[in-house]
């Protein structure tokens, strides 16, 4: 059977069995339990052996300069029989049958199939693939070749990114996409990362793409820790409207579609990777050394703030003594290297991925097993996981394949991060009775008690199971369905002591326990129809159905007062049964779908592309539960245009335009329900439970000492849509050795979903809306090529630059939502996050017409030199003094000459300029080298550590010694955030260099071979930041830490 408008196929015999058709018909369950059982079924059949003579060939294999392709696989097509090419391209098979046929295939090469008539001699020449243009890209919900883009899709092969062991292939994309910003601001083990697309688009609701595993929305990208890295081939990141559109209302922020591995066809190989990583500091930790000129500067910023000096030989109101100056240059002998007692002094981490594949004419199947451990700098702070992913891959007929997939991981956390590594030198570590030494009742810092007797551990499973069938309907119609199954569970267990920790000492010890698990289904079937007529025309149309129902519960229980401590957590009964606090939640969303694309190719010449979803969220009231999300796209390929190939100057010319709406409804279920929540008061000598509309959403001011009441329902809270144009250019050079591609987008995105400020008198603090927009407008650059290729030797590389301009069009009414003015320059905003002890002031503000999270405080002007000069410039009272930040009075409107609160302005913007990156890959013969930077800048930093730290104390402000860029000590100043504390965060990185070397086991067997490499991670950072490491959150405030890791990687890869 044939589709209408394609020629004629020749005539053919097909063994159709027709109760597996009617089986089809039924539910798809019954068709996925049946999998493996059919799978093995497949793997046993016998099938009758051609009765054609037997013989032995051999040949070579060359590239199309008659180089050998060393590792090229050779296989008897219909057979398990095949081998690998050796390092000269050579290949002997034995017992090939005189009619058989051979199918020659290589990484970079297109597949060759030859006949082998008899024959026992072959030359086989591989053709080198056109280049990355004719490769197959997947995009949401199918595949289409790479030179047929209509929207902004980028590729990135794992096989670049996994020589760095990694707990989650989020991070390691950083910089190796145009438009994509990956932030490791945190270095504990097993940590998170912050990914965004083409900038922050949302105020409250969530920012991260979705990232979808082999068609499955697996959810925000930041912390994949379920897919082991080595078992990931590729990722197309989707970033535009007319690619990420067909996602809905979770395309809004781009999609990160990952490839995972799978079996090539008539191949068996077990690898085996191991890769040993070893941890140290990149550069020296800010620490006192010298404990007299810590005692004599501590002395000054004493006195300075009209205080009792410390080291003066006396002990204090804790009772601890503190030696004087002339104690410590003599007779004192402690001096505790906290650091060496804190941290580990090389951090050995293992990363072990033990891989199997095999297949035949009907089954494929791959096997995989992982074991990765992440030791910290922090002694005893570890991560371990454990992981396994199983797939089996059958086709049940020639035109029915099914597909089955299992990936389960356990991890276990146990924190010990924070200590207190610079703690006082002069301290102890124990006291004389061998007890921890503290120095007062409220001394929470000790690092070794912590350690000895705080908990924090956490264990996860995760499973994300897989199952499909795929049926060629038609030569021109193609049906999928595919049902995904993904469940998480984790328990949290804590125990703080009732000595040595904040939270054990204010409860009498406190512990807990939490548990929490979730459940996510997915079912998608979808249709292809795709039909060539009249030669020149190409229609391709995909419709198909999605539904996913979300679940998840929670529970806590904690108890303080414990009587006895020995067990800690695991015997909650040992604390006061009064004070017991139990907490359980349930959460339930649904979201169902219909979803089409539609592409139409005139001549090969013009490319249309119309998308659509319609997405059906629970989350959202009965007048608002619908949404519709459409995209168009054009490209015309002018390469393929006479007067464009008479040039002979472009292999590849195409120009793109699209246009989509997407949507985003990142925010919790529930919104436009009236909430109840309790909470407990102390009455009458008991405690006493309250339930009533409103619950505690969460905490504010300086360190969220205030409580936060939501559950004022908003039945009108509707989808966050961004609307988004791109233009784009696509060029290839040189016989497509050297491509480049180009973006322009501008993106906005309204009705934004945000937490509104609302009238105390209502007894609430916020409220979910729908208000404001944002902006995101930039550009994008990526060349990549191969500058030099012989036989021995190949030079590649790839640039990436990007830009992106970010802009709070609005915040909504100004009334309503309780903006804030600048007198000076009538600009509204409201601040963000919470208010820092330091400053006593947020640093961070939404503010219209600027980007997000912009820092405002007060400018500065050096340092005052005289108390003349302090008044003069408006400043009072301690301000004024000699040695002091000197303020400037920017605003005249008050008719006053001095610094208050009217002169804040904006003073630093955290957001980048721009980010580029450069990375070069070189092999000669058996070894290969790569090294890859990265760049960041533009961006500034709220640096809290400028001063009061032992790098820069010495450098302080003394009568003699009047600088103008530090103030003087003072203990008792009450510091204002100002532009003093901002730095340029701009900093280029060698993020990675790696150098390997491959030895084949055979030369008849080159693919089956070692590789040893080593690879350095942050090998060097060029910067002008002062503080350890300008790579910091999305709001820009740098808090200390310590220096970036620097590790070396040794590597061993065993192919069988």
């Amino acid at each position: 059977m044939q589709c209408p408008g394609q020629f004629p196929e020749p005539p053919r015999t097909v063994s159709i069995n027709y109760s597996n058709l009617k089986l089809m018909k039924m539910k798809f369950y019954l068709i996925v339990l049946s999998l493996l059982a059919v799978c093995l079924w497949g793997t046993g059949d016998v099938r009758a052996q051609s009765a054609s003579r037997s013989m032995t060939v051999t040949g070579k294999v060359v590239d199309q300069n008659g180089a050998a392709v060393t590792g090229a696989s050779v296989v008897v097509v219909g057979t398990t029989k095949g081998t690998t090419t050796g390092a000269d391209g050579a290949f002997s098979l034995t017992g090939v049958a005189s009619d058989a046929r051979l199918a020659v295939n290589f990484i970079g090469y297109k597949t060759q199939t030859v006949e082998v008539g008899g024959r026992t001699s072959f030359n086989i020449v591989l053709v080198e693939e056109a280049t990355a243009v004719d490769e197959v890209v997947v995009v949401g919900y199918g595949q289409v070749k790479k030179s047929d883009l209509t929207g902004s899709v980028a590729s990135v092969k794992a096989e670049k990114l996994t020589d760095i062991p990694a707990n989650s292939i989020d991070g390691l994309l950083q910089g190796r996409v145009a438009g994509v910003q990956v932030v490791n601001s945190s270095q504990d083990p097993g940590a998170s990362s912050t990914v965004r697309i083409r900038g922050n688009s949302s105020l409250n609701g969530s920012n991260a793409p979705l990232v979808v595993i082999d068609g499955f929305p697996w959810g925000d990208a930041g912390d994949l820790k379920q897919i082991n890295p080595q078992d990931i081939v590729s990722m197309e990141v989707l970033k535009d409207a007319s690619a990420s559109a067909i996602y809905g209302s979770r395309g809004a922020n781009g999609v990160i579609l990952i490839t995972t591995r799978k079996a090539q066809e008539n191949v068996t190989r077990i690898t085996l990777r191991q890769q040993t990583t070893v941890s140290g500091f990149s550069s020296e930790l800010n620490l006192w050394r010298d404990p007299v000129l810590m005692a004599m500067l501590s002395n000054e910023s004493s006195i300075n703030a009209g205080l009792t000096p410390t080291y003066i030989g006396a002990t204090n109101a804790n009772g601890v003594y503190y030696p004087s100056i002339a104690e410590l240059q003599t007779t004192w002998t402690t001096n505790t290297r906290w650091d060496d007692l804190v941290f580990r002094p090389t951090p050995v981490s293992n990363n072990t991925t033990v891989q199997v594949q095999s297949s035949n004419d009907r089954t494929m199947f791959q096997a995989s097993a992982n074991y990765y451990l992440d030791n910290g700098m922090y002694i005893e702070d570890t991560y371990r996981k454990y992981g396994g992913n199983f797939s089996v891959e059958h086709k049940l007929l020639n035109n029915l394949r099914m597909k089955a997939s299992a990936n389960i991981t356990s991890n276990k956390r146990h924190n010990n991060g924070g200590l207190a590594y610079w703690r006082n030198p002069i301290f102890p570590v124990y006291d004389d009775n061998g007890d921890y030494w503290l120095y007062g009742a409220q001394d929470y810092s000790h690092p070794l008690a912590l350690t000895d007797l705080q908990k924090n551990d956490s264990k996860g499973l995760d499973i994300i199971s897989f199952a499909s069938v795929n049926w060629d309907v038609l030569p021109c119609l193609n049906v999928m369905a595919q049902f995904n199954y993904k469940h998480g569970e984790q328990i949290t267990d804590k125990y703080f002591p009732k000595k040595y920790s904040e939270t054990g000492v204010f409860n009498d010890g406190y512990g807990s326990i939490g548990n929490w698990k979730d459940d996510n289904i997915v079912f998608e079937a979808y249709a292809t129809f795709d039909r060539t007529f009249a030669e020149k025309h190409r229609l391709t149309v995909m419709g198909g159905y999605s539904y996913e129902n979300y679940q998840s519960r929670s529970s806590s229980l904690a108890a303080k007062g414990f009587i006895n401590e020995s067990l800690g957590n695991e015997n909650l009964a040992a604390g006061d049964s009064e004070t017991y606090s139990i907490g359980n939640s349930f959460y339930k969303t649904e979201l169902v779908s219909a979803l089409t694309r539609i592409n139409y190719t005139f001549d090969n010449r013009f490319l249309f592309t119309f998308t659509a979803r319609a997405d059906g969220s629970s989350k959202f009231g009965s007048n608002n539960k619908w949404a519709f999300f459409p995209s168009g796209a054009f490209s015309w390929k002018m390469h393929e245009e006479r007067f464009i190939r008479n040039l002979n100057v472009f292999d590849v010319l195409k120009i793109r335009a699209s246009y989509g709406i997407s949507g985003n409804q990142g925010i919790s279920a529930y919104q436009t329900l009236s909430r109840y929540g309790q909470h407990k008061y102390f009455n009458g000598g008991k405690w006493v439970t309250a339930i009533g509309p409103g619950y505690q959403s969460g905490y504010t001011g300086q360190d969220g000492i205030y409580a936060l009441w939501s559950g004022i329902p908003n039945k009108g809270l509707k989808w966050e849509t961004t609307a988004q144009v791109d233009l784009g250019l696509d060029m290839s050079f040189f016989g497509n050795r050297l491509n480049v591609t180009f973006d322009w987008y501008d993106k906005r995105t309204s009705d934004l979903l945000r937490e509104r400020n609302i009238a105390p008198s209502s007894g609430y603090d916020k409220m979910w809306v729908n208000d404001g927009e944002i902006r995101n407008r930039g550009i994008e650059l990526t060349i990549d090529g191969v500058a030099f290729q012989n036989r021995d030797w190949r030079v590649g590389g790839t640039f990436v630059f990007s830009r992106n301009r970010n802009k709070v069009l609005s915040l909504g009414n100004a009334v309503q939502t309780g903006l804030k003015t600048d007198l000076r320059t009538g600009m509204q905003y409201e601040y963000y996050g919470n208010q820092s002890e330091q400053f006593r002031a947020y640093t961070n503000i939404l503010a219209v017409g600027q980007p997000m999270y912009v820092f405002y405080g007060y400018k500065t002007d050096g340092i005052v030199q005289s108390l003349a000069e302090g008044l003069s410039a408006g400043l009072s009272g301690d301000d004024a003094q000699p040695g002091e930040f000197k303020y400037v009075d920017i605003y005249n409107g008050d008719g006053l000459e001095t610094v208050d609160e009217n002169d804040m302005c904006i003073i630093g913007d955290p957001n980048p300029d721009w980010m580029a990156s450069l990375g070069i890959d070189v092999s000669w013969r058996r070894f290969d080298f790569s090294i890859f930077f990265n760049g960041v800048f533009g961006n500034d930093v709220l640096n809290t550590k400028r001063f009061d730290q032992p790098s820069n104390m010495p450098m302080r402000w003394t009568a003699d010694n009047p600088i103008n860029s530090y103030p003087r000590l003072n203990a008792n100043r009450q510091t204002k955030l100002s532009d003093w504390w901002v730095e340029d965060g701009s900093f280029v990185r060698i993020q990675t260099m790696t150098l390997g070397y491959s030895i084949p086991f055979s030369k008849k067997d080159a693919a089956r071979k070692i590789r040893l490499y080593v690879s350095a991670d942050n090998l060097y950072t060029f910067t002008g930041f002062e503080g350890y490491d300008p790579e910091v959150g999305m709001t820009g405030i740098y808090s200390g830490g310590y220096p970036r890791l620097r590790k070396w990687t040794f590597g061993a890869d065993f192919t069988f």
